[in-house]
């Protein structure tokens, strides 16, 4: 598993993701503990709940591999 996990690519966090090498909540773990040291001084986020990440990323790992998207557990945030 990255070390990282949060430094990774788009392209390499999927390629770990969908060979089982990641979990969908260590990827979302990492994130969010960078979004949380970063964000007072980024304020890039109107509205972010990791419990409500870590909730979905947790149910995702769940599914058998045959179930998973192909963008399973890669996590996106959107600006309006």
């Amino acid at each position: 598993m990255a070390e990282h996990p949060h430094l990774l690519s788009a392209t390499d966090a999927l390629y770990l993701l969908q060979n089982g090498d990641l979990t969908a909540e260590a990827y979302a773990t990492s994130l969010l503990a960078h979004i949380r040291t970063s964000e007072p001084t980024v304020k890039a986020w109107a509205h972010l709940d990791p419990n409500l990440v870590l909730s979905h990323a947790r149910r995702l790992d769940q599914l058998p591999f045959t179930q998973r998207g192909p963008l399973y557990g890669l996590l996106v945030a959107l600006r309006t």
